[in-house]
């Protein structure tokens, strides 16, 4: 039985030059290498409950808290380089991540290994000695521990609370629609404040511990689903009038959440609603709280 023929041939000799000068190189990025941060962390979801539920039950009558029966071991692995950053803002700065639980979470976030996210940080501005402020001629400088968590802790409050007054706003809209005999004579936007957590980095034990079990927090991050869309910014924190124009994209939503305010204003009393709406057309971030002098004057 004659042998089937294997075909072979002899590679071009100038491409196979070229590949072997490129590839054949040593020459790697090492700022790249040494800007990738991996930390061991513990993950404590931000829940999203509505405000009824809130209201329902004394025990949920404080801020977002950190509950360890809640709360997943993993691992955060952060381009910590500037010239990475996805963006840089008054307060924080945000840089790509990759998110991995050891434990599935009920949440989408940190559900599958390696999860793309955004990783925030609070900052402040180092300038040179000697120099004025300028705006422009300032390094990223970091909080103590001690200082960063109290601010993590209050952006993760607010995002917690604006999720709430968000599906608040929802349930009166679904409940009017349901009640009307009418179908409303537009689209009714469906959007949402992105999956987030606060991720805490523990070192190995403290000095002066001879127990291995013993940990303390190194740092923290606030870590959320990464937005895809070009952001947005549709409502201003000091206007409710939408920073958008009629023919720019993104309008009909602005309209649509300055409507939404409104409804959290009247339907609380006059006491809370959103502001500093921004994000994508669906998934929104980086929200503020505002609420009246009488919810802090007792």
């Amino acid at each position: 039985m004659a042998s089937a023929n294997v075909g072979f041939r002899s590679p071009d000799r100038e491409q196979l030059r070229e590949v072997l000068q490129s590839g054949g190189t040593t020459d790697i990025d090492v700022r790249q290498v040494l800007t990738i941060q991996h930390e061991n962390i513990e993950f404590f979801p931000i829940p999203t409950r509505p405000l009824s539920v809130i209201l329902d039950d004394p025990k949920l009558h404080a801020a977002f808290r950190t509950d360890t029966e809640l709360s997943h071991s993993g691992r955060l692995t952060v381009q910590t380089s500037t010239d990475d950053m996805l963006g840089v803002g008054g307060f924080k700065t945000a840089h790509p991540g990759f998110l991995t639980l050891l434990s599935a979470p009920e949440i989408p976030l940190g559900s599958r290994p390696r999860q793309k996210v955004a990783v925030k940080r609070p900052f402040y501005k180092k300038y040179p000695p000697g120099s004025s402020t300028n705006p422009i001629n300032f390094s990223i400088g970091r909080y103590t521990i001690s200082d960063e968590l109290p601010k993590l802790f209050r952006e993760a409050n607010v995002l917690y609370w604006a999720r709430s007054l968000l599906t608040f706003a929802y349930e009166y809209i679904d409940h009017c629609v349901a009640n009307s005999s009418d179908t409303p004579p537009f689209h009714i936007p469906r959007l949402r404040f992105v999956e987030a957590g606060l991720a805490l980095s523990h070192d190995h034990t403290q000095p002066g511990h001879k127990s291995k079990s013993l940990t303390m927090p190194r740092a923290g991050y606030l870590v959320e689903e990464l937005i895809t869309d070009d952001f947005i910014k549709y409502i201003h924190n000091m206007d409710c009038n939408p920073m958008l124009d009629p023919y720019e994209v993104g309008y009909e939503i602005a309209e649509f959440l300055a409507c939404t305010q409104h409804i959290q204003f009247a339907k609380t009393g006059g006491l809370a609603f959103i502001s500093d709406y921004q994000g994508g057309l669906e998934i929104l971030s980086d929200p503020q709280v505002l609420t009246h002098p009488y919810v802090i004057s007792f």
